[in-house]
């Protein structure tokens, strides 16, 4: 009775029960844990990391700084610099200052674009002051009476000297600066003296700092004799005397311990950087240390694995019996998954896993449906398909004859008008010369029904015209046919050479004051994809187009428009080229406004119809 209600309560009140248990046992294990370890892991942590910490800020200062000092002895040895210097300061002229400004400004800006710790570089004599030029001057600036001039006056000073943090003196911004000074001496034969300042930014070095001490507590940085560099923003320059005597007596680097500041109990520890014996204070309040969850974290992350893990083990024990139905659920649902849409699941209980069944039940008998139906659907979209491909095909093959017919009536208009205006203008001879040409235009026109015809016949099918127009336009056109014999035999669709001939006399020659020449040549060249094509040019020396007309035109030619303002004959062809050979072949205009203008007809190379084409 009691193994019967297990089985037909919910499948979430059995898991509720089971976990209720579970984390009742963690949750006590873990508190107790917590109040063992926590305090005494966190702070040893803490000691570890603000140690390292400290090793790890003196190492990266201590880089930093050597390498500004190497920049400044390498711009001290730079003979580009240095000779021009020492020549300006021997004889001093306005010459030898062109040229000395211009190579400290090369060797200043070089210093400053190497480090990006540097604020500032400039170099002073008596004699003058040059600078890199990127900051403004303050030309109040006074070198003898500045800290700067102050550290010199006793003639043993050390040449390199690292000054505590000062506001800029030397220009105009005012920032916060940590100046680098270097002596050296300059002249031929002299005892003068030049000096080197190099500004480095407070803020650009407490940035690249903090970075690295964010997690273990604030930083406060002194020189050698106690006077503030930089800090973070809990230490300030107030605390520095603080600092100092606490940890009077307590010299050597790398001294750690504890001290009572600002009412607080706190861990500091301390490092010296060796180029210059700045000194590093890192600070820590041990309040605000075991709020965090540093180490805690960590510690609350095992232990909540581990209590899980323990958990899984309890539910996979007593949850075994219940999860031995929802597996032979998941065996059947494999089984359809697979393809076998015979697979059903019976379960005789009223549970969750009861209604999954019947759902799975169900749900395969509507697939198993669905599929018989998808496989009519798709026996009947095969044979629409079929339907469509024929009637693409027979739609594709309409509209290329359409094409091709259109263009046969409107030249056959505009040759009758000709042939009527000669007779009533000229004599017999004339007559018949275009009798005859436009016989041969219309044999070549019909081509027995052939949708594409040799080079060769195309070109006497432009030639025939030409004669017909010459025979009108005698003393304002002329005309060139230079196509190569080794393109004759390559075919081309008929009838498309002879409406850019047609256009050129029209709307180029035929509206000149003057006589104009029409030009048709052929050229082969190598397609983007590397098989061959011919080019076809046909150019007159006519009144040209403008640009945006030019651009008209081309686009209505790329998007395969037949209609537009300028007429239909070369979009017609454009289109027929487009819809036979495919969308990478086509017509394409330039023009030179009152000059000339270019059709381009571009098409593939073959000697025979396309769908038997041989393409070299």
């Amino acid at each position: 009775m009691v193994k019967k209600w297990l089985r037909d309560i919910s499948f979430q009140k059995k898991m509720s029960l089971i976990f209720t248990v579970v984390c009742a046992f963690s949750t006590s294990v873990g508190g107790i844990l917590y109040y063992q370890f926590a305090q005494r892991e966190i702070v040893t942590n803490y000691k570890a990391n603000a140690e390292s910490l400290a090793v790890q800020l003196c190492y990266t200062l201590d880089a930093r700084l050597q390498a500004v000092n190497r920049r400044a002895f390498a711009a001290l040895t730079d003979t580009s610099f240095i000779q021009p210097l020492n020549d300006y300061m021997s004889a001093p002229d306005l010459k030898k200052e062109v040229i000395l400004s211009g190579e400290a400004m090369y060797c200043l800006r070089d210093i400053s674009l190497a480090e990006p710790l540097v604020y500032s570089t400039l170099v002073y004599t008596d004699k003058g002051i040059w600078s890199d030029f990127t900051r403004y001057r303050n030309w109040d600036f006074d070198f003898e009476k500045s800290a700067f001039g102050e550290i010199y006056q006793d003639s043993d000073a050390p040449a390199i000297q690292w000054l505590p943090t000062m506001q800029d003196e030397i220009f105009k911004d005012g920032d916060a600066v940590i100046p680098y000074v270097r002596r050296f001496s300059v002249g031929s034969g002299t005892s003068d003296y030049a000096y080197l300042i190099i500004q480095l930014d407070q803020q650009a070095l407490l940035d690249e700092l903090a970075d690295d001490s964010n997690m273990v507590g604030e930083f406060l940085i002194t020189d050698s004799s106690g006077n503030y560099i930089v800090s973070t923003a809990g230490v300030n320059a107030a605390d520095l005397e603080k600092l100092e005597e606490m940890n009077r007596g307590q010299e050597a680097s790398g001294y750690g311990g504890d001290l009572i500041y600002h009412g607080e109990e706190y861990l500091m520890y301390k490092g010296v950087v060796s180029i210059n014996d700045w000194q590093i204070y890192i600070l820590k309040s041990k309040a605000e240390l075991l709020d965090s969850v540093g180490r805690l974290r960590m510690l609350i992350i095992w232990l909540s694995v581990v209590m899980i893990a323990i958990c899984l083990l309890i539910v996979l024990f007593l949850s075994r019996q219940m999860t031995s139905s929802l597996q032979r659920l998941a065996l059947q649902m494999n089984r359809m998954r697979n393809g076998e849409l015979e697979a059903r699941y019976y379960y005789p209980y009223k549970d969750e896993i009861g209604s999954l069944a019947k759902s799975f039940n169900y749900m395969a008998d509507q697939v198993e449906q669905s599929m018989k139906k998808q496989e009519e659907y798709i026996a009947v979209l095969k044979e629409e398909r079929d339907f469509v491909e024929q009637a693409q095909k027979q739609k594709r093959k309409a509209e290329l004859q359409a094409l091709q017919a259109q263009i046969n009536p409107h030249f056959l208009y505009n040759t009758l008008n000709t042939i009527t205006w000669l007779a009533s203008e000229q004599g017999m001879n004339e007559v018949r010369i275009l009798s005859n040409a436009l016989g041969k235009f219309f044999r070549i026109g019909l081509s027995r029904g052939a949708e594409v015809i040799p080079v060769k016949d195309e070109l006497e099918h432009v030639k025939s015209y030409l004669t017909i127009q010459e025979i009108r336009y005698a003393e304002v056109m002329e005309y060139t046919l230079d196509v190569p014999e080794e393109l004759w035999p390559c075919t081309i669709l008929k009838l498309v050479l002879q409406p850019l001939v047609e256009n050129s006399i029209y709307h180029g020659i035929k509206e000149k004051n003057g006589k104009g020449r029409i030009v048709l040549r052929a050229r082969e060249e190598q397609s983007p994809d590397g098989s061959p094509q011919i080019l076809f040019t046909v150019e007159d020396t006519g009144v040209g187009m403008s640009r945006d007309k030019v651009e008209s035109i081309n686009r209505a030619l790329e998007i395969g428009t037949t209609e537009h303002s300028d007429g239909y004959g070369i979009f017609n062809v454009n289109e027929r080229i487009k819809l036979y050979y495919g969308e990478g072949y086509g017509l394409h205009y330039e023009s030179c406004e009152g000059e000339w203008t270019r059709a381009t007809l571009t098409i593939p190379k073959c000697m025979q119809e396309k769908d038997k084409c041989t393409e070299y």
